[in-house]
């Protein structure tokens, strides 16, 4: 599938075949594709576009963490869905469709996106683990849009991994190394937060209790 504008401009917007998962050297263009989009998801949260406070507020707590955790999630998503593509659909002789991998894709996503949020997000209670307490407040925030916007993300890393693969080595390194280079620029910047907690009430004057007032 290709996105036909004449000339050399078919070089550049070629949807490359990523469906093999025995072809592990593409899971390099799948990694800078994932950093690049990610990239771009941080700054629309940090200017209020996606996401809400919540997601801001994951970005702010875990930071680079997060990212590594995001991005292995996606490699292991691509990988997974790699395998089914492989398995199941090229096994007649089918040629490449962009199309049925980026269906696959979000259909795997959407799967662990429902595993996670009610096999584990749902279970544990608050104050057991912080990463969780912040995505059940986004969950919360964002309900069924969560799962829109995680589709558009694969979507959108999807078809940067498939204009990245046929790239030179040259371009990846540059394009992983500008991404990594931003992602803590990004990161930094001030995004929505949600407001701060109500200050303690004011105690009364002459208000004696506690360790020093009376005991009955």
């Amino acid at each position: 599938m290709d996105f036909k504008g004449g000339g050399s401009t078919d070089d550049y917007f070629r949807l490359e075949d990523i469906g093999d998962y025995t072809h592990v050297e593409e899971i390099f263009p799948i990694g800078v594709a994932t950093l690049f989009v990610i990239n771009i998801v941080i700054t629309l949260a940090r200017m209020g576009v996606v996401g809400g406070k919540s997601l801001n507020a994951y970005f702010d707590n875990f930071g680079l963490e997060g990212i590594l955790t995001n991005t292995s999630l996606v490699v292991l998503l691509f990988q997974v869905t790699r395998f089914a593509y492989t398995s199941f659909y090229t096994t007649g002789g089918r040629p490449w469709s962009p199309f049925v991998f980026v269906c696959v894709l979000v259909v795997v996503q959407m799967l662990h996106d429902l595993m996670f949020y009610y096999g584990i997000v749902k279970q544990l209670s608050f104050g057991k683990n912080e990463m969780v307490d912040v995505l059940k407040k986004y969950s919360e925030e964002n309900g069924s849009r969560a799962l829109a916007g995680h589709a558009a993300f694969i979507i959108a890393v999807a078809i940067a991994a498939m204009l990245f693969k046929d790239k030179s080595l040259l371009f990846l390194v540059t394009m992983s190394v500008v991404s990594l280079y931003i992602l803590p620029l990004a990161l930094a910047t001030m995004g929505p937060k949600p407001p701060p907690p109500p200050p303690p009430p004011e105690k009364k004057a002459g208000d004696m209790r506690g360790w020093n007032g009376p005991r009955y």
